[in-house]
């Protein structure tokens, strides 16, 4: 089985407060909040395809973002090699470009909500 390249980015905001949405539909996982992100492009780096993603799921530029956690999570149908980076500086905006709610959320209300359980061990770290 092939392993897919993801990038997540931890954007917070100045009160602490983390950028995530909700997955959709027919979505793997839908129903689960996520970090915006998605997978490299054949070529990008995890740096350059963080970048892309982030513009276009939410329309923010990466100024620097930092590498927090790698680790590669198998699910039943999939396994994911995950780079989440912690985004220290963006420009821009925060729209959701792809039609999906989109909320900032503190840390406490991040320990609260559904994710996926991948993500647990980045949310603990916050």
């Amino acid at each position: 089985m092939e392993i897919q390249k993801i990038v997540i980015g931890l954007v917070a905001n100045d009160r602490n407060q983390y950028l995530i949405s909700l997955r959709q539909g027919k979505q793997h996982l839908a129903g689960k909040w996520e970090f915006p992100g998605g997978k490299l492009e054949a070529g990008e780096t995890p740096l350059q395809g963080l970048n892309r993603e982030l513009q276009e799921e939410v329309g923010l530029e990466v100024d620097d973002a930092e590498l927090m956690e790698r680790k590669v999570f198998a699910f039943s149908d999939r396994t994911l090699e995950l780079h989440f980076f912690r985004v220290i500086r963006v420009r821009g905006q925060a729209v959701a470009r792809e039609g999906q709610p989109l909320r900032w959320a503190s840390v406490a209300e991040l320990k609260q909500l559904p994710f996926p359980d991948a993500n647990q061990s980045v949310i603990d770290r916050l």
